[in-house]
């Protein structure tokens, strides 16, 4: 046990450490604090404070949990990075040399994931407070927000995990981000209400099956406390956790089936 233990502590220090990079702080960071430094605060003086559920807040504050869920999504998409050196750089020795089954191998990547993405949500959470005077946080908000989060980097690493041990394209990644994310955050709650996609039944139904929407509602209510109602958040917890574990399901399938090729 205790030896078992020891390696996934091995498995997990090489991955967080092959992880954060500069290709991590850019790719991860650079973005969201874009939003952060620049778009939520100018955006804020054209349209002025919003309301959410009976309280004003500033748009950058109102932005500020979406942005969260953006960096989840952004590692999620780069959360493969170490799967990638391993699968096409020579990497999958070293991991047959580490005494651990290839389960624990594929959770430390996962992990390891959600720590990036936990380090990079940190980091944009102090600097809205320094910048968005009413961006207040507690702390089981906050812990509750990196839960959601987490949620959303487990869905797509372990996607993506699968969809590279049957692609010999190292880049593959990076060209799904880049078709998927700006839909996917369009069509979210992360930068407006809800409220703004009803005129469409199309884009609210859109709206509703995407990801990034339950996880920054979920987010936003958190953070600020305000009402969800119990079926929404239950409904919405539930959709992730499903996702999360479809996606580890079959990130794990193709994991094991790229160890044995």
């Amino acid at each position: 046990m205790v030896n078992a233990i020891n390696s996934f502590k091995v498995a997990i220090s090489r991955e967080t450490k092959i992880g954060i990079d500069l290709e991590f702080l850019l790719g991860t960071l650079f973005e969201p604090m874009i939003y952060v430094l620049l778009f939520g605060p100018l955006m804020g003086k054209l349209i002025g404070d919003l309301e959410v559920n009976g309280m004003r807040i500033s748009y950058l504050a109102f932005m500020f949990p979406g942005v969260l869920t953006l960096v989840s999504i952004n590692q999620g998409f780069r959360g493969a990075t170490t799967f990638i050196q391993d699968r096409f750089y020579g990497g999958l020795e070293t991991l047959f040399t580490l005494p651990v089954p290839r389960t624990v191998l594929f959770m430390a990547k996962i992990l390891s994931a959600c720590i990036r993405a936990i380090i990079a949500m940190i980091v944009l959470s102090i600097l809205t407070l320094i910048i968005a005077k009413d961006a207040s946080i507690t702390l089981t908000g906050f812990i509750g927000s990196l839960l959601v989060n987490s949620l959303l980097v487990v869905m797509l690493s372990s996607f993506m995990i699968y969809l590279l041990s049957k692609s010999q394209n190292p880049n593959l990644p990076l060209a799904i981000s880049g078709i998927v994310i700006l839909p996917m955050m369009f069509l979210s709650t992360v930068f407006y209400p809800e409220t703004v996609f009803e005129s469409s039944k199309v884009l609210s139904i859109l709206v509703s099956i995407n990801p990034m929407t339950h996880a920054s509602n979920l987010v936003r209510s958190f953070i600020y406390g305000t009402h969800l109602q119990h079926s929404t958040m239950v409904v919405s917890l539930a959709y992730l956790l499903v996702l999360a574990f479809i996606g580890m399901l079959i990130g794990l399938r193709g994991f094991k089936a790229a160890l044995e090729k």
